[in-house]
């Protein structure tokens, strides 16, 4: 039986050696092509960082602009807001000087002897341009 033991033992070993072969020569390949994807993914690592920094960037331009937009925004709001005060103050304006002429006229159009006076004043400074002109 000492035999039949050592001989088991040898194929044992024997057996062990190849498995160990067979592994080494499975892994040693794939060791390389393990080597090649981690290459890839550091390639892929400097090209988010790049993304990210730009991102990063990017955002901070955009809030820049949305800021200078709100900024812009309400000076315009004033703006718009002032020109309608103008306009309103010009409707006032409008409103007061149509009553104004409008009760001058009527104070004018009863008085007669105002009138005539006024036609008389006219006439006499045509007369002084004229005879100024010749």
């Amino acid at each position: 039986m000492n035999i039949w033991l050592l001989a088991a033992v040898i194929i044992l070993i024997l057996a062990v050696v190849i498995f160990v072969g067979c592994i080494a020569v499975v892994i040693f390949p794939l060791k390389n092509v393990i080597t090649v994807i981690l290459a890839h993914m550091q390639g892929i690592q400097k090209q988010l960082e790049g993304i990210q920094t730009q991102t990063t960037a990017l955002t901070a331009t955009v809030d820049k602009m949305k800021t200078d937009l709100d900024y812009k925004k309400q000076s315009f709001q004033t703006v718009v807001q002032s020109v309608k005060d103008v306009g309103t103050a010009l409707n006032v304006l409008n409103d007061s000087s149509q009553k104004a002429t409008t009760a001058i006229v009527k104070q004018f159009q009863n008085d007669e002897e105002k009138q005539a006076q006024v036609e008389r004043w006219t006439n006499t400074a045509v007369s002084f341009l004229n005879r100024k002109a010749n």
